[in-house]
């Protein structure tokens, strides 16, 4: 059977495949683990390991925190799911375009020089936890993803996908440091942007999906509209 039958037959499990590879993918673990390194560089490992389950406890936390109350924030400022999804492939769009060429900077904004001079619980929160795992893209996902989930079962795979993810990347952060113990630094000087274009790929579906639901509502209004200004 082809994958894409055998994902039709399942779509809860391509809901989570799609759920779980936006989060790894605007959150990117590799790319954390490479600023925590970093940010951290002076510090003995006991204090790296700190600043790691620091960020990502903080980071996870702050992504939960939105997909589960998020929604509601939205409910009562009446806002759509639809316009929601549309915003957030935007927001997304824009984070895989900056990856792509190398300017993520642009979109993050510039954490600062004096990071390294921060306490480690600082660099834990700010930039670690935020804006970099929970950060405008992520949270946009999470909440854009929670939009979409009516059910229980859908609420606590998007939960569970969250924790999964930010577990990947603190060990991201520790796989890093082994490599750097055991080849030097350089192991971690270039980074791969290919994902940027599968990250670009999820925000036009988001997009899409999000018109695909306020289109029938705009075409009822059009003819509403023309009902009403024809001549009876």
């Amino acid at each position: 059977m082809p994958f894409d039958e055998f994902l039709s037959e399942y779509p809860k499990l391509y809901s989570v495949i799609q759920s779980a590879l936006a989060l790894f993918i605007v959150i990117n673990p590799r790319a954390v683990a490479s600023v925590f390194v970093g940010l951290t560089e002076g510090m003995d490992r006991s204090q790296q390991r700190s600043v790691a389950f620091r960020s990502t406890l903080a980071g996870g936390l702050i992504l939960i925190l939105f997909a589960l109350a998020g929604t509601y924030v939205f409910d009562a400022l009446k806002i759509t799911g639809a316009a929601l999804q549309i915003a957030g492939g935007i927001i997304v769009f824009g984070l895989a375009f900056a990856l792509i060429r190398g300017k993520e900077k642009e979109f993050f904004g510039d954490i600062g020089n004096d990071a390294k001079e921060k306490a480690p619980r600082s660099i834990a929160l700010y930039p670690l936890a935020v804006p970099l795992i929970a950060g405008p893209a992520s949270i946009t996902v999470v909440m854009t993803l929670s939009a979409k989930s009516s059910e229980l079962l859908d609420r606590t795979v998007l939960l569970a996908t969250i924790a999964g993810v930010v577990a990947w990347t603190f060990l991201s952060m520790g796989r890093t440091l082994k490599l750097i113990d055991k080849f030097g630094a350089g192991v971690n000087l270039i980074m791969p942007r290919v994902m940027a274009l599968i990250l670009a790929v999820i925000a036009i579906q988001f997009i899409i999906e999000g018109i695909a639901q306020v289109l029938p509502q705009f075409v009822l209004v059009v003819q509403s509209t023309l009902e009403k200004a024809s001549p009876s």
